[in-house]
């Protein structure tokens, strides 16, 4: 999204700004990633050859901080790097070996063309999802635009270009028929149970892996865990909800909607150096200085 960030993002000289960020700004903030993992959970994990490869190859379950760390590495590296091209292939590369058989009992390749496709639109989906929970809704001319680098960098990762919709218009409705055809699988374990086993980060300060030796982490995640769910259940689209058996009152929704807005309103003063990861927050100040 090289381009579009170039022509969207105008970084203050001054860190500490609290003037309405653009839109490459939006993009490179840490808090897009609350509203963003639970979208993407769902539309991903419910698909069943992505699930398989999940289940077969990903170290989500063993050690889901390395995997999600990594994950949010290369997607800051393919929007707001210098060497986006080089990026999207070594991601491709690193998919190479995966394969084996599917949830259906019939061979799979991450590769899979409609597999492969829903994973980049999707990606791009949760993240529309997310810049509107957090900033409402954007111009069209930026809508636009976002979409047409996100088709770009879709052909650099080996999506072929007719498998992508024109535009954003048709990108909702690809997503829309896609979560009620293509979302077949639904996990073997539920969502909060879970939440409460999470493992422990494998790399922390001596002290820290201490105290975890004590049996101190469970205790912590019993409290958090029903929050946490709140926050991943409430991006969910609602049929997923209801094919993951995943209780949803109004009540929920008002606790969902009420931790957005306390995220905006606890976010919004921030300066930008606190707001954004660091690494495109470098990035986009490197570009103003050379401006």
């Amino acid at each position: 999204m090289r381009q579009t960030l170039q022509n969207a993002e105008q970084v203050s000289q001054s860190p500490t700004t609290a003037s309405p960020p653009p839109l490459a700004r939006q993009l490179a903030e840490w808090r897009l990633f609350v509203p963003f993992t639970g979208r993407v959970l769902a539309l991903q994990g419910s698909h069943p050859t992505v699930a398989a490869g999940i289940y077969q190859h990903s170290d989500i379950f063993t050690d889901p901080w390395r995997r999600a760390r990594r994950t949010f590495v290369y997607g800051q590296r393919v929007t707001f790097g210098s060497h986006r091209a080089e990026t999207a292939a070594e991601i491709r590369e690193l998919h190479r070996h995966i394969k084996g058989i599917g949830l259906d009992g019939r061979p799979y390749h991450a590769w899979n063309r409609d597999a492969w496709t829903w994973v980049h639109l999707t990606t791009f989906e949760a993240t529309l999802f997310a810049l509107e929970k957090i900033h409402g809704a954007l111009a069209p001319a930026d809508l636009d635009a976002l979409y047409a680098e996100a088709r770009a960098v879709g052909e650099l990762y080996g999506v072929r270009a007719q498998d992508m919709p024109g535009d954003v218009e048709g990108l909702r409705a690809y997503v829309e028929e896609g979560i009620e055809t293509k979302l077949t699988h639904k996990p073997p374990v539920e969502l909060v149970p879970s939440l409460r086993h999470l493992p422990a980060p494998l790399r922390l300060p001596a002290p820290v892996r201490r105290a975890l030796a004590l049996g101190v982490w469970e205790p912590t995640l019993v409290p958090v865990s029903h929050p946490v769910h709140i926050a991943l259940a409430g991006s969910f689209p609602p049929i997923i909800r209801q094919r993951w058996d995943i209780r949803w009152s109004a009540l929920h929704e008002l606790e969902y909607q009420a931790q957005l807005r306390a995220l905006r309103v606890l976010t919004d003063p921030l300066p930008d150096r606190l707001r954004m990861l660091p690494y495109p927050y470098r990035r986009l100040r490197a570009q103003a200085a050379a401006r």
